[in-house]
């Protein structure tokens, strides 16, 4: 007799917290997909657009044996940097891009990935090899300005006219 009046006391206590999470109507659920539908279209139509607008940008290294500050540095190096308008900021958590920089391990190839912090979508990625974080620094410098100059200036200034 004790455990069925434990069982009932339980069920009756228990029987608001239960109903609270009941699915919602399909009404709410529908309103929900709707307005996600809406913003992936815009975010993912234009990768580009993400490139064109950000003003800060931020690096974050998952390797020792590149540092973010020599990455920032060899940025910084490049010929068209002062032309495209960017910022990188020290804290890569209030930036509009992140870059994220590795080395796969037992190789000599380090990655990097070029992020939209709002969206989380890939704008760009690629790879270098070279025997060493510092030396791979420049390459890929080069290459991420790269992507920056197609998005973010005209054609004549790009190619270095």
């Amino acid at each position: 007799m004790n455990r069925s009046m434990i069982q009932a006391i339980l069920l009756i206590s228990l029987s608001p917290f239960l109903a609270a999470q009941q699915p919602t109507p399909s009404a709410s659920t529908s309103n929900s997909e709707a307005s996600a539908a809406d913003a992936q279209p815009s975010a993912v139509a234009e990768p580009n657009e993400a490139i064109k607008s950000a003003r800060t940008i931020g690096i974050e290294s998952k390797t020792v044996f590149l540092k973010t500050v020599t990455l920032e540095r060899a940025l910084m190096m490049q010929k068209d940097w002062d032309k495209l308008n960017l910022s990188i900021v020290g804290e890569p958590g209030t930036t509009d891009l992140k870059i994220d920089v590795d080395r796969l391990p037992f190789t000599h190839i380090h990655t990097y990935v070029l992020t939209d912090r709002r969206t989380g979508i890939v704008l760009a990625a690629g790879r270098v090899r070279d025997i060493d974080g510092i030396v791979a620094s420049g390459p890929m410098a080069e290459k991420i300005v790269k992507i920056f100059s197609a998005a973010r200036l005209p054609a004549q200034a790009a190619s270095g006219e």
